[in-house]
């Protein structure tokens, strides 16, 4: 039996670092994607080729063993196993992907989704991307007790445009797709994902604890005033978090009442960027030239993409600002890709 899965990439227009906290985010799929073909084996050997990185790796199905960290292939294997959903025969599987390694495009966990499906797809589970969402995110969150929200495994699971809100309980609602050419900038700079999101969300969960008891950020209520224990420093963390959700509110709405007149949301994307800059510190030099250059060069606006730190950034312009901005990113040894908005999810093929 041949099975082939692939998932997308994805963009952050609004609400990074914001979903651990419960609050809604805007996230679009984008059109490069990882791929896995995979062919029955007659034993227990799963073997991966990992082909864009030269390299290979092999488990046994009767003796997993334990991952190391972020070692999700084996991870999602284990929680297979635990739920009921693991294959009884082996397989070969040759992986590749057009997704931006480990620069903020979710290039992991798009991965993760296409593997999860492939797994349950092996197993004759019949299962939805909802299901694939929410299982990638146990193997790569809960597994490993890392901090990150569930933006990334929808947003790869389900493709198009989506609103995601996580309380009192998960929505996915369809939102339009906004106009303009798209630009994804790989600046080929190393990001440090989990420390940014250890103080991004650790520090601000442990000060929104000590602010009060009967309040959080879902609330439509007035804050109350902050603690006289607060410092300087700890007032302008949490001032800084209450725009964050200001603007992430604010971002998707203009985009859904005016997807095709970016004057209305194009602003408040480099608003948004701000920010993640100025309050969680998650942009850096090099990024913010890259940015700055494509403002130059007539881009509507833009911002950093996923958790920061490096990576990824993203803008907007009219189709005659394209070829200068890429001019401009090649010059400084960065990698601009052009990207529609709104590809499709998490795909599955079987053929026997």
């Amino acid at each position: 039996m041949n099975v082939s899965a692939s998932a997308p990439g994805r963009i952050c227009l609004f609400g990074e670092h914001q979903d651990y906290f419960g609050l809604p985010v805007l996230a679009a799929a984008i059109d490069v994607r990882c791929h896995i073909e995979s062919s029955s084996r007659s034993d227990c050997q799963v073997h991966l080729e990992l082909t864009d990185l030269g390299t290979g790796l092999t488990f046994d199905l009767d003796d997993l063993g334990e991952p190391p960290p972020r070692g999700y292939w084996l991870s999602a294997l284990k929680v297979a196993h635990a739920e009921g959903w693991l294959p009884q025969d082996g397989w070969n599987a040759t992986v590749t992907s057009d997704i931006p390694q480990q620069a903020g495009a979710s290039s992991s966990t798009a991965l993760l989704v296409a593997w999860c499906a492939l797994i349950a797809e092996r197993a004759g589970k019949v299962v939805d991307s909802v299901w694939v969402a929410r299982a990638a995110h146990r193997a790569e969150v809960e597994y490993f007790n890392e901090p990150g929200g569930q933006m990334d495994q929808y947003a790869c699971a389900l493709g198009g445009v989506h609103r995601f809100s996580f309380q009192p309980e998960f929505k996915a609602e369809t939102w339009p797709i906004p106009s303009g050419e798209w630009l994804l900038l790989d600046s080929r700079e190393p990001k440090n994902t989990l420390g940014i999101l250890h103080r991004a969300k650790t520090e601000r969960l442990e000060l929104l604890q000590a602010w009060s008891d009967d309040w959080d950020l879902l609330s439509s209520e007035l804050p109350p005033d902050f603690p006289p224990s607060f410092s300087a420093k700890q007032r302008a963390l949490m001032q800084g978090t209450l725009d964050l959700r200001s603007v992430s509110e604010q971002g998707p709405h203009a985009i859904r009442e005016f997807p095709s007149d970016s004057a209305n949301w194009a602003v408040l994307l480099t608003e948004h960027h701000r920010l993640l800059r100025d309050i969680l510190g998650v942009s850096t030099e090099r990024i913010e030239n890259l940015l700055l250059a494509a403002q130059s060069s007539g881009a509507w606006g833009g911002k950093i993409n996923g958790s920061g730190g490096g990576g990824t950034c993203f803008v907007v312009g009219p189709p005659e600002a394209t070829p200068k901005i890429q001019e401009h990113a090649t010059s400084m040894g960065a990698v601009a890709i052009p990207i529609q908005l709104g590809a499709p999810g998490v795909r599955v093929f079987q053929q026997d």
